[in-house]
């Protein structure tokens, strides 16, 4: 049944539908609900991000100074004549204004306004000759006279929209539909309800005094629209009271969750010390295997073992199954230690599960496990979506029944119809490409069993976003490389010489030498001039011979993948033209050169991904980044990173600088919702106050049942403890 329309006159709350806002309806709440917008929280975390002064009206002097600026302008004109135009099948209403000289009405030069879409025709009637309106909008230069398309107007004889002018102007990301100008009406009209000031705020009044922060509905209010302050500079509204407001509930609310989760996941384990298993890992027991291998491990690598021992033996305080993030660098050697720890198990007569993002990984991690422990084969299986249903139900018949130990797979290890005999150990590699809710439910499909769980990342995630997004988790890191691993010469050059690169890879391939070559497109797109993989493929082909070239990217089907990376890894093809399907832990030794296309359409950490797979055997490898000729020198900054630094943990807070937390791992994988206000790099030290705080609101109060605590207990409850899978009691 249809929420009764009577909800828009009721006292609003924060997750009052949207729909029901003054200026919304239907139509627009569709449009909204599309750009995530369901509700006057959400709205109201819509921030802007800019603002545009428009305080006073501009002389034609003043529109000249501001057209090589880019910015909106404001002025008052006269409309001389408004007209239909057109060129072939394009239509187009133009209008010619004269600039008035704001005072004085004075004529001071010439604009042209102009409208392509056709609801541009009704202004036709709306301003007729002699009208005087308000414009504003982005000027522009074509053919030596000023130009503004779209303008946004107002008559002189209406009343002038508070949303609009008179003040600095938010700037909102705009979505499909969605123009600013409505943003601004309905945030407006929201903000300006009589009970909007009465929400209750999250923030106890006690850390409001101690931090001296203004109250949560004025801080949105000054945000949106600004008063009592100049965002006059980048600076100056990153740094107001207002918006740190915001920011430090954001940081507060999901430290206090992170704090919540943790306790809770703790205390489900009490009273099932018995049903959690003590896995002994010695340090005599990992030399043994460091013995049969062909490197000897990493001071890095020793360290880690000794934690994941220390949890897997349970000679912890609390007696807990472990619950650890490994972060390492590429080629760190995260897999070995996996492999230890499986080996553990293993030894005990227990099951370990190995989950890997794709099935190439997957087959990659099987191979070097029979390969460096071939006495083990008939204790491992690989499991994978790719298998027919026959071969499928008879490895699952066998995990059920205990006959094999180790289980390799993908997102099939995770569905419902796989049974463990004795499952001890579970290890996620690439965790953010899984997500909270994935890992949540392989445990929760054997609820008989509490297995040890370790979470590895070739992502080198710095160390304050580790701690806000996996605070429920025990960080480990690893740095260094193993003994001989070489670094990798990065070069940048235009797309010009690329012709000079093709005639270097002949020379490559006629040295014996492997190569990948990645695009970031599988097809060609009208849309993006870029590189595709499907046309790059015949390009290669065509000079390499079809003797000599694989193709692989994400649309094939998984049988045909792992064929062509097979016949890459065995050296039949000596490059392969790829997407950036072979991102993630791909080992090929003998592959020392890498070449990215279009480098700028990427990451800085996706970039040091792709380049981690070469420098993985005894030769000297390079790294080519083929940027584009329309390359902006803020790309080519950005790239240079890349060239400079070896050290992916310098690059990837360098590209969560740039990027933002939500991009960087990719919003809808990272399991935890994105941030609106706060930047985990920017607001490090605001972070660790808000931990500061939310650790001993937690202590003090773990149910929040304090009388000064229910705003926030209200907060917590309705935004994040539903997000993150728990309650609070109480």
């Amino acid at each position: 049944m249809a929420p009764s329309k009577k909800l828009s006159d009721k006292n609003i709350e924060w997750d009052h539908p949207v729909q029901f806002l003054k200026g919304v309806g239907p139509k627009l709440s569709e449009q909204l609900q599309k750009a995530e917008i369901e509700n006057l929280w959400d709205l109201l975390f819509h921030l802007p991000k800019a603002y545009e002064d428009r305080r006073s009206f501009m002389s034609y002097e003043d529109l000249l100074l501001k057209l090589r600026e880019s910015e909106t302008v404001i002025t008052k004109v006269r409309f001389e004549r408004t007209f239909e135009r057109k060129a072939g099948r394009k239509t187009w209403i133009e209008a010619h204004v004269q600039v008035l000289n704001p005072k004085t009405l004075v004529y001071e030069g010439q604009l042209k306004f102009l409208w392509f879409q056709k609801w541009g025709r009704s202004l036709l009637k709306a301003y007729p000759t002699g009208t005087i309106a308000v414009c504003a909008g982005k000027l522009q230069s074509f053919r030596s006279s000023l130009q503004i398309a779209h303008p946004q107007l107002t008559k002189t004889t209406d009343q002038f929209e508070k949303w609009s002018f008179g003040s600095f102007i938010p700037v909102y990301v705009e979505s499909a539909y969605i123009t600013n100008r409505v943003y601004r009406k309905i945030i407006y009209q929201a903000l300006e309800r009589d009970d909007f000031l009465e929400l209750p705020d999250a923030l106890p009044v006690s850390i409001r005094k101690s931090l001296k922060l203004p109250n949560f509905t004025q801080s949105l209010k000054e945000v949106h629209f600004p008063k009592q302050w100049l965002p006059d500079s980048e600076d100056s509204w990153k740094e107001n009271p207002f918006f740190k407001r915001l920011v430090f509930e954001e940081l507060f609310l999901l430290s206090l969750a992170m704090y919540v989760r943790k306790e809770k996941w703790k205390k489900s384990f009490e009273g099932k010390v018995k049903d959690i298993s003590v896995i002994p890992l010695s340090e005599k027991f990992s030399k043994e295997i460091e013995k049969r291998l062909p490197f000897n491990f990493t001071p890095d690598q020793e360290q880690v073992i000794r934690e994941v021992a220390q949890d897997l033996s349970l000679n912890n305080t609390i007696k807990i199954p472990m619950h650890r993030l490994l972060l390492g660098d590429v080629g760190s050697g995260k897999t070995i230690v996996a492999f230890v720890a499986a080996l553990a198990c293993l030894k005990k007569g227990k099951q370990a599960a190995l989950m890997a993002p794709t099935e190439i990984l997957a087959n990659q991690h099987y191979e070097n496990f029979q390969i460096l422990f071939p006495e083990l084969k008939e204790r491992v299986v690989l499991l994978k979506g790719a298998l027919k249903e026959k071969e499928k139900k008879e490895l699952r018949e066998k995990i059920k029944e205990g006959s094999v130990q180790f289980i390799i797979g993908t997102q099939a290890l995770i569905s419902d119809s796989t049974e463990f005999h004795s499952l001890a150990l579970v290890i996620v590699d690439e965790q953010h490409r899984f997500g909270v809710e994935q890992r949540i439910t392989l445990k929760k499909n054997n609820e008989k069993i509490y297995p040890h769980l370790l979470v590895m990342t070739a992502t080198p995630i710095p160390r304050s976003l580790a701690l806000t997004l996996y605070g429920d988790l025990s960080l480990s890191y690893m740095k260094s490389k193993p003994k001989g691993r070489q670094s990798i010469d990065t070069f940048l050059i235009n797309a010009n010489k690329r012709d000079a690169m093709k005639e270097r890879v002949k020379n490559f391939v006629e040295e014996g030498r492997q190569i990948y070559i990645v695009y970031p497109l599988v097809e060609e797109s009208e849309e993006l001039p870029l590189k595709n993989v499907l046309s790059a493929y015949e390009e290669w082909k065509e000079l390499l011979g079809d003797d000599q070239v694989i193709l692989l990217h994400g649309r094939m089907k998984p049988k045909e993948k792992d064929q062509n990376m097979e016949a890459f890894r065995s050296g039949k093809y000596k490059v392969l033209v790829s997407t950036t399907v072979i991102e993630v832990g791909v080992d090929v030794p003998n592959a020392s050169v890498m070449i990215i296309e279009n480098p700028e359409r990427f990451g800085l950490a996706q970039l040091h991904q792709l380049r981690g797979r070469v420098g993985r055997g005894s030769q000297k490898s390079i790294c080519v980044l083929v940027g584009s000729q329309w390359m902006s020198p803020l790309a080519k900054e950005r790239l240079q990173v890349i060239v400079d630094n070896q050290d992916g943990f310098k690059i990837s807070e360098k590209d969560l600088e740039i990027r933002g937390p939500g991009e960087f791992l990719g919003r809808r994988q990272s399991g935890l919702p994105g941030f609106r206000a706060a930047h985990v790099l920017r607001d490090s030290a605001l972070l660790e106050t808000a931990r500061e705080y939310a650790k001993k609101i937690f202590e003090e109060d773990p149910n929040l049942l304090k009388e000064d605590h229910q705003g926030l207990k209200q907060a917590f409850q309705r935004w994040w403890a539903k997000k993150l899978e728990f309650t609070l009691s109480g």
